[in-house]
């Protein structure tokens, strides 16, 4: 029998099997701890680096120089 996964974050749409494991990763993943957000998707990171290498893989973002 499968893990049966019913707890979705809304952010990330990431599914967990309980509530606990869900509000922890909230926490964790989408918290205050994470300031940099991505204006298309609405995913949380970290650092700036984090949030700059989802860009150019999620969203094609190439740097302008």
């Amino acid at each position: 029998m499968g893990l049966f996964r019913k707890h979705l974050c809304d952010i990330c749409k990431k599914k967990f099997s309980k509530a606990e494991e869900l509000m922890n990763h909230q926490q964790i993943i989408h918290g205050k701890d994470s300031q940099y957000d991505c204006k298309k998707c609405n995913k949380f990171f970290s650092n700036m680096e984090d949030m700059r290498t989802h860009l150019q893989k999620e969203h094609s973002y190439k740097k302008d120089r």
